[in-house]
């Protein structure tokens, strides 16, 4: 099951709105005429991370140990379950986040953005779902699974960047800064990872 991009983009979008307006730098996210680039950049970077693409993936998890003593079996634990493992990803905008405006262009705006990354895989420890146990010489907690969930979570992370997970989230951060600066009054937005200094007005 995956969330839909379009969905989390618009609670983002609404997100930074009601930020922004609770700021005073825009009234409820009405078009404005250029609202002022370090006044901006810093009610951007306040969000931190911009959370932008997420996979949910549903799992399988096995953990069996067996002891004997003098050929008798002592300890015969395992379980067979099913969880949920989500993969988010985002625009770490604390990182290499710059918004510039152009000398010769009073419309434009340059956006230099670092490279989207995983925020976090994390395991839905209510999404559980048994379909055998069997704790004969002690009872299995979920401290004893750490490692199964970790090689599944990371399995999971590297499934999700192979399905293109960290380019999905680039273009919905793309879409989202995108419609957040022209709200601000800046019809021309360009994304960049260098600009030219006789581009741009400092």
């Amino acid at each position: 099951m995956r969330r839909s991009p379009v969905v989390r983009a618009a609670l983002i979008l609404a997100t930074v709105c009601g930020v922004l307006a609770a700021g005073g730098v825009l009234a409820g996210c009405a078009p404005q005429r250029h609202v002022d680039v370090v006044r901006v950049e810093q009610q951007l970077r306040s969000l931190l991370e911009l959370h932008t693409y997420e996979h949910i993936y549903r799992d399988v998890v096995y953990f069996g140990e067996e002891r004997r003593f003098l050929g008798i079996r002592t300890v015969d634990r395992a379980v067979l379950f099913a969880i949920d493992i989500s993969v988010r990803a985002g625009i770490n905008l604390d990182e290499g986040f710059a918004l510039t405006r152009d000398r010769s262009s009073r419309d434009r705006i340059y956006v230099r953005m670092p490279e989207a990354e995983v925020l976090g895989v994390d395991a839905d420890e209510g999404s559980i779902h048994e379909y055998f146990i069997r704790e004969q010489g002690g009872r299995i907690n979920l401290m004893e699974l750490t490692g199964q969930l970790d090689e599944v979570k990371e399995r999971t992370r590297q499934d999700a960047v192979d399905r293109g997970l960290l380019g999905q989230a680039e273009e919905n951060a793309r879409a989202i800064i995108r419609r957040f600066l022209q709200l601000a009054g800046y019809t021309d937005v360009v994304f960049s990872t260098v600009v030219r200094d006789e581009e741009i007005q400092g």
